[in-house]
């Protein structure tokens, strides 16, 4: 691949679940490229979390569903490879951290995903420092996870995805259980990453007004999980606000303001 190749390509992807009578998504497609964070949106059953699963292969190698259209992973379909293969370009944090988290100390937690790749000794180390001091939780790594607060667990998650030196991360509402400063805390994390252009990032996220800091673009999927926007994230929260709102899609309080001063007759300039 070269560098303006896309780290991934979903093709008019169609996941339909084991026991289900319809695909959710059904016909969605983007590609995201190094150093872009892409905002998935849609409400409620419109498939994002299930498209995510399908990031890097748990679907359908580990989740019973069936894709059709494809999904490529640094050019390689993700039918055509394992998931421990395609763990090396995708990585998944998802809403809850303590359900990732198997071992007693933050720096065994992190050293767990490189140990399960065979790589050497001293170059696990290396990486578990450098994701632990990305994420600032290096001073504390002889911890048990059980002492951070939620903020803090969830950093221990993005670490552990960093760890596995994956350019593509994928995050299923990673502040889903966070107070604000433990969203503040998460998102001063992916915001660093974003800066640094090293990763790229596909987000699914409730709380809008944290994550607008950092998104790029912004993927639509109606309630029949079919594509309704794909485009940069200003121009899709402002000139499509409606037809979110009528979608049931949450938008930051920032676009909500102006949609109801417009309404009010006092029309202001459009923030995301």
């Amino acid at each position: 691949m070269t560098s303006r190749d896309p780290l991934l390509r979903v093709a008019d992807a169609r996941i339909r679940h084991d026991g289900n009578d319809r695909d959710t998504p059904d016909g969605v497609g983007f590609e995201l490229h190094a150093g872009e964070t892409l905002l998935l949106l849609g409400p409620s059953g419109s498939g994002k979390s299930t498209l995510a699963l399908a990031l890097n292969g748990l679907i359908p190698h580990a989740v019973p569903a069936e894709l059709t259209g494809s999904v490529l992973v640094d050019g390689v379909l993700t039918t055509d490879a394992t998931v421990a293969r395609l763990s090396q370009s995708v990585s998944m944090v998802f809403q809850d951290p303590d359900a990732q988290i198997v071992t007693g100390t933050l720096l065994d937690e992190v050293c767990f995903g490189p140990e399960n790749l065979s790589l050497p000794v001293t170059e696990v180390l290396a990486r578990a420092e450098t994701a632990l001091r990305q994420v600032g939780l290096w001073e504390r790594r002889g911890e048990n996870p059980d002492r951070l607060s939620g903020g803090g667990r969830q950093r221990l998650a993005v670490a552990c995805a960093l760890a596995l030196r994956s350019p593509v991360i994928v995050l299923d509402e990673p502040t889903a259980n966070l107070d604000p400063v433990g969203t503040e805390e998460v998102y001063a994390v992916l915001g660093d990453l974003v800066r640094e252009g090293g990763h790229a990032l596909v987000l699914i996220e409730h709380d809008l007004d944290a994550a607008m800091t950092i998104v790029d673009r912004v993927v639509v999927i109606d309630g029949a999980g079919h594509l309704a926007f794909d485009g940069p994230a200003a121009t899709v929260l402002r000139d499509h606000v409606d037809e979110l709102l009528a979608l049931g899609v949450w938008v930051p309080s920032a676009t909500l303001a102006g949609l109801r001063l417009r309404d009010a007759g006092c029309p202001c300039p459009s923030s995301p």
